[in-house]
């Protein structure tokens, strides 16, 4: 799932938030990238149900949204079925 497969799915703000009601709502427009990643890539959460993937230079092309400090993007998928990023 890349930028525009995003933009397309999604109701997104100028901040960068989806809008949508569903699993990505209020989050970042990266986060479904990286939720569909580590579902094809097979990651696994840690033992409190955290994926944490590293950002990679083509991750920020793709999404000049993510700050610039961050090294990895940690997320968990809450029992509603919610996907947030901590």
């Amino acid at each position: 799932m890349m930028r525009e497969d995003v933009l397309e799915q999604y109701d997104v703000d100028a901040s960068g938030r989806i809008k949508s009601p569903g699993k990505f709502e209020g989050e970042m427009i990266y986060l479904p990238y990286f939720w569909q990643a580590s579902l094809e890539w097979g990651e696994q959460p840690n033992r409190n149900g955290v994926f944490s993937i590293k950002i990679e230079a083509t991750d920020r092309d793709y999404f000049p949204e993510i700050p610039k400090h961050k090294r990895r993007i940690r997320f968990y998928e809450r029992e509603d079925g919610f996907v947030c990023e901590i």
